[in-house]
């Protein structure tokens, strides 16, 4: 099913009108058509002045003078408000501008599909896949709100996932008509796609970064729940869907979802905002959390969580020492238990005692002293070759062992949320998934990069056979 997304619109569709892609816009050569939407035309184009492709979305400007407007302010205004960010899950803007007829934005060409197209192909995530993917996406909804920005149109067809399933957030301010201070239902005049709207979009309410927080609840539902949370037959049928219905709680959909994360979704899609998390950020460490709590620790010398204050957090705690003392007493009761049904061995009866006769001592014997022989000299021969051979076989042991190559170290990674992994200057990864890798003994400079963060640098001695743990919270 498709995703439509409402908004003040002229009668005919800005994509239609662009029936065949013009050969160039700007100063990019246009090579094929990638992608056609409600409001644009998305083109694969040659960037000649850094000889790289890039993608070119196209909207072409409406004739009615209001709409051409709306249509160009709005579409430069999201070209504006995605240029000023950098961050590994948001698309990447290089340029922008206008013609007569159409308004541009080169952007990063990304080679995959969005998750739309992704579920639709009946792909399926698991649990800790999806949700590791949406902390990155929280992640970067919570940068975006930083700055102001509230995207107001999550939805999945505005997820890219790259070839290896990292996403990158599309579409900043595309909806192309801000959100009107008053807004009557069935006049159309909502921005976002229903499906995906929080109840105070839905209502034409004035939006903050809580709405996002709500769109990326429906998301992550879906991803488990492996349908819609609201889904009507028409528009205003999911508006309300949105407005006042409860969708079925995800475990009893599928009743093998974690209930840490079917907790997190209910969190997330609370009908009132203030029940919500306040900030992306809650939800991306509630997700982190999970992720990582799902994995063993690699090792007994591991370093040990910083508390981030969460109620996460708090109750790992509270849990940790009632875990111990009941492992312990299952323990004992394991011993015990043993002990109680091992056999029990019956000693053969006492005997009588038998004398043992008394042998009396023989007489030392008598040793002659030995004669020294004559040195034979083949004997001599031999036993000099003998030991030559020997002392040749013990160097070339010794020669082999010296040029032998030394085992390698292992380096084990707890990053939270996550961070892209570079070590001695190349690019290792993303962790998680990332949690392990192998180094060759010797100095090594490890860095953990999150977006804007300050990153995480760390020189590391490595020996072999040894594990580094290394850890870093962002």
């Amino acid at each position: 099913m498709s995703e439509p997304t409402t908004a003040t619109v002229p009668q005919t569709s800005p994509a239609d009108a662009l029936a065949s892609p013009p050969k160039s816009i700007g100063r990019f050569t246009i090579l094929n058509e990638i992608g056609r939407g409600s409001y644009g035309v998305v083109y694969a184009a040659n960037d000649p002045v850094l000889a790289r492709e890039v993608a070119i979305k196209i909207i072409p400007l409406s004739r009615e003078e209001k709409f051409r407007t709306q249509m160009e302010a709005s579409f430069l205004r999201e070209a504006k408000s995605a240029g000023g960010m950098s961050h590994p899950s948001i698309v990447t803007i290089y340029d922008a501008g206008k013609t007569e007829s159409l308004a541009y934005i080169a952007m990063e060409r990304l080679h995959g599909q969005d998750l739309h197209e992704y579920l639709a192909s009946g792909n399926r995530m698991s649990p800790r896949q999806a949700a590791a993917m949406m902390m990155r996406v929280a992640d970067a909804i919570h940068y975006a709100n930083k700055r102001g920005l509230v995207h107001r149109d999550i939805k999945p067809s505005n997820i890219f996932l790259s070839r290896d399933l990292k996403p990158k957030l599309l579409d900043f301010g595309t909806a192309l008509a801000p959100v009107p201070e008053v807004a009557q239902r069935g006049t159309r005049h909502l921005v976002g796609t229903p499906n995906y709207m929080s109840p105070e979009q839905a209502n034409g309410e004035s939006l903050d970064a809580r709405s996002d927080i709500f769109s990326l609840g429906t998301i992550l539902y879906e991803l488990l729940a492996g349908r819609r949370a609201f889904d009507g037959r028409t528009i205003d049928e999911t508006l309300d869907q949105v407005l006042a219905a409860t969708p079925k709680s995800v475990d009893r959909i599928r009743p093998e979802t974690p209930p840490a994360l079917v907790e997190i979704v209910r969190k997330a899609m609370a009908r009132d905002p203030a029940a919500r998390y306040q900030k992306a950020a809650e939800l991306r460490n509630a997700l982190a959390d999970f992720v990582d709590g799902s994995r063993a620790p690699s090792s007994e010398t591991a370093a040990v969580p910083r508390s981030d204050g969460t109620e996460a957090e708090t109750a790992r705690r509270r849990i940790a020492p009632r875990a111990v003392i009941g492992s312990v007493a299952v323990l004992v009761a394991a011993v015990i238990l043993y002990f109680a049904l091992w056999p029990q061995q019956t000693l053969p009866p006492p005997q009588a005692a038998v004398p043992v006769p008394v042998i009396p001592p023989l007489p030392a014997p008598v040793i002659e002293p030995e004669k020294p022989a004559t040195p034979d000299a083949n004997a001599v021969a031999e036993a000099k070759a003998a030991e030559a051979k020997a002392a040749a076989k013990r160097r070339a042991e010794q020669s082999a062992q010296a040029v032998a190559p030394p085992r390698d170290g292992m380096v084990s990674l707890a990053v939270t949320p996550w961070g892209e992994v570079v070590v001695n200057g190349t690019p290792r990864g993303v962790s998680p998934p990332l949690t392990q890798f192998a180094l060759p003994p010797g100095v090594h400079t490890i860095e953990v990069r999150n977006g804007a963060a300050q990153p995480f640098v760390a020189r590391v001695e490595v020996r072999p056979g040894e594990t580094i743990s290394l850890q870093h919270r962002f």
